[in-house]
């Protein structure tokens, strides 16, 4: 496969084939993202992607999971996308589950039956960053969505069967006001529901508008007791059915964190008691993306 720029999965996606059907992000403009600055959005041309699944399907077709990236891969057309899972699974016999980025923007532009359509062409789960339920900060990051437009496309994947993973991120709201953030986020997911949630703390990199301010002394970062507080306030707040995979399992994060909620909510509300408690926190150099 010939890959442009730098190409980004979910963890869970590490064995997956990785098809790079656009390049970027179509939004791109989050203040805290870097991922993909160096890359103007585009769509790869289909019949150059079809001959580059060929080649690689020829070195090794033995796959079980595919994810199509870059950053927000459902921006792709209904029948676009219809064709390239037909593709992968002509050309990757074992494959048993396909994945993508998406943006609660993208679902919803697409109609409960086309996305009904996109996931009996195998769509299985889609990956969408909510960072935050706070309208509020989700503007000064300058999101172009808010709460309404995520929970409006979490119905829409449920009532399409596809799964949801989702991500959120500490430290957005600096050390400001964090119980309100934490409480707006965690009556968002509860209505969300998803089926998998990951947590990753604030990272900055070079590139970025918050790393810009931040090495401006505009902007604070928190430590570690402050993004495990957030976290746990969350899990306070979280009112959801569930059964949802939780995890904060990611490099980034100060405390790797497994579980189901709700139901164990409060056996991980008490390891970040004990984790704060004893400062026991994965070290700088350990974290990373």
């Amino acid at each position: 496969m010939e890959y442009i720029g730098k190409v980004y999965r979910p963890p869970s996606e590490w064995r997956s084939l990785i098809v790079q059907a656009t390049v970027g992000c179509s939004n791109n403009t989050c203040t805290f993202c870097s991922m993909y600055k160096d890359d103007y959005f585009y769509v790869k041309d289909e019949e150059k992607l079809f001959k580059e699944l060929e080649e690689e399907s020829k070195n090794f077709n033995g796959y079980r999971r595919a994810f199509i990236g870059d950053g927000d891969g459902l921006c792709l057309s209904k029948e676009r996308i219809i064709r390239l899972n037909k593709k992968i699974k002509e050309l990757f016999p074992y494959i048993e589950r396909i994945g993508i980025y998406s943006t609660a923007k993208d679902v919803n532009k697409k109609s409960l039956e086309e996305l009904k359509e996109i996931k009996e062409s195998g769509i299985e789960i889609v990956y969408m960053g909510v960072e935050t339920g706070s309208d509020l900060l989700l503007k000064k990051i300058k999101r172009t969505e808010n709460r309404e437009s995520f929970l409006k496309a979490a119905k829409k994947l449920h009532a399409a069967n596809i799964k949801q993973s989702l991500t959120l991120i500490t430290g957005l709201g600096e050390n400001k006001n964090i119980l309100e953030y934490a409480k707006d986020t965690g009556d968002l997911i509860s209505e969300m529901n998803p089926e998998y949630l990951s947590f990753l703390a604030l990272t900055l990199e070079p590139g970025s508008e918050l790393y810009e301010k931040y090495m401006q002394g505009k902007f604070y970062l928190q430590n570690p007791k402050e993004s495990l507080e957030e976290i746990y306030y969350f899990l306070s707040f979280y009112k959801g059915k569930g059964p949802t995979i939780f995890r904060s399992n990611h490099a980034s994060n100060y405390l790797s964190l497994k579980g189901q909620i709700p139901e164990d909510v409060e056996k991980l509300k008490k390891q970040i008691e004990n984790a704060i408690m004893n400062n026991n926190y994965r070290p700088e150099y350990l974290r990373g993306l």
